[in-house]
Formats: C-alpha cells, sequence, structure tokens
C-alpha cells in the first residue's frame, strides 16, 4: 500500500490498549468517556488540526479535500450508538467484553458522499487512517478498512469530531474519525484521511487477513455488524 500522506509524529507506540470497566458496571445512560476503551493497533498519531484533510476520491465525479474548518460547515448531527471492540483480531473466539454506549457529533457522511458524486459502480468504501507502524512484523503504511456502499445509505454514519460533548482525543482520532454505528468499533476508523470509493473490497492486512469470522465451506467474513454476546 503506497503512502498518502506525510508522517504525523508517533505520540504513543502501538499497539496501544486500555480496557473500559466491566460491563455489568456500566450503571449510566451515556459511558463518560474516561471510561471508554482505546485500542490503537500501531500507535496513536499527532496529528495538527490546521494541517489536517480529508480527502474523498476514487469512484466519484468530483474529489473533494477538505480541511476541519470545510467539515464543521456541513450540518452538524449527534449519533448516540453503542461501541464495541471486535476482540482478539487473532482468535475472534475471545469475547472481549468492551462495550459502551456514547454520543458522537459529526457530519452524515452521505452529505460528503452527495456532493462528491458516487459513480454508480461503487460498492464499497475504503477508509485511510494517519497511524502507521509495526503490528506483530508487519509494516502498517495505514490502517485500513472497508465497509459496503449500502451501510452508508442506511444513514448514521458519521464524520466524527466530537464525543460526548467534548472534542476527540488523540487517543480517540482527533480530529475526526469514521464511525458506523451497528459495526464493530475496528471498522470507525480513526484519524480519518482518506475515504475512497472502489467496485471491490481491499486485500489487506485488516480487511482480508484480521478482524474475519469463519463461516460454512470454509470462508471468511469481515467483523461488520454487531453479534450478540451475553455474560
Amino acid at each position: 500500500m503506497k503512502r498518502l500522506f506525510p508522517l504525523p509524529p508517533i505520540a504513543i507506540p502501538g499497539p496501544v490498549i486500555k480496557n473500559s470497566i466491566e460491563p455489568a458496571h456500566l450503571d449510566q445512560p451515556v459511558t463518560d468517556t474516561e471510561s471508554l476503551f482505546v485500542l490503537a493497533h500501531v500507535g496513536v498519531p499527532m496529528v495538527s488540526a490546521d494541517a489536517w484533510r480529508l480527502e474523498i476520491g476514487g469512484l466519484v465525479r468530483q474529489p473533494l479535500s477538505l480541511s476541519l474548518d470545510d467539515l464543521l460547515r456541513y450540518p452538524q448531527r449527534d449519533v448516540e450508538a453503542i461501541h464495541k471492540c471486535a476482540g482478539n483480531p487473532f482468535d475472534r473466539t475471545v469475547a472481549s467484553r468492551q462495550i459502551a454506549n456514547v454520543i458522537w457529533q459529526g457530519v452524515d457522511l452521505r452529505s460528503l458522499l452527495d456532493d462528491a458524486g458516487v459513480d454508480p459502480v461503487a460498492t464499497h468504501i475504503w477508509s485511510y487512517g494517519l497511524d502507521y507502524g509495526e503490528f506483530f512484523g508487519k509494516e502498517v503504511v495505514h490502517y485500513r478498512k472497508d465497509l459496503p456502499l449500502t451501510r452508508v445509505a442506511e444513514g448514521d454514519v458519521l464524520i466524527a469530531h466530537r464525543l460526548n460533548g467534548e472534542a476527540l482525543s488523540p487517543q480517540h482520532g482527533f480530529p475526526a474519525r469514521l464511525v458506523v454505528p451497528g459495526f464493530y468499533g475496528t471498522n470507525s476508523v480513526k484519524w480519518l484521511c482518506r475515504l475512497e470509493l472502489a467496485d471491490a473490497r481491499p486485500e489487506g492486512l485488516f480487511t482480508t487477513e484480521l478482524y474475519n469470522d469463519p463461516v460454512d465451506g470454509g470462508d471468511r467474513q469481515p467483523v461488520w455488524d454487531l453479534e450478540p454476546e451475553s455474560i
């Protein structure tokens, strides 16, 4: 994978893991930010808000390059949603118990895609983060995930810049991140820098190698939709 942007400094080398409070102790409707789990596979980059851009390209009629100020000019909305870790990326049979309910604020991704003009042949969105480094012996140029375009059409997918009423912290993806309610947290890419419209899924460490579940016939499927879990 080719690097898309200049390297920001890494403030905290990865992997960075902070566990949340136990599910049985989640006694408030909205989980306070200090109790929210943190997982950064290859470290926490220190991104400058002034220099940050979000690019939207690939299968679009009009590529976009948005600053944080540009993003703030769009209509803003709040989305309250469950935020849950998918668990061990190497062994999905290990339950994570990392879950919370939080309020995100940002821009509905559909508004941005409407301005870019999505090509009808596009089926997926590839999302790139500014985090980079090494993850268990493999070099990571960008943390990259994907999601089906049909999920965006359902609504509530945000480019979020606030969490529980406050600006995102560096650990939670400052200055902006993707948020996909109803999908595992691994799909909500932090330190978001690019969205690429494509007609297929991307091959990669965090898309087709890790974070997949086995299905009948020996195939594997990505961990997108949240699955039931009990304690």
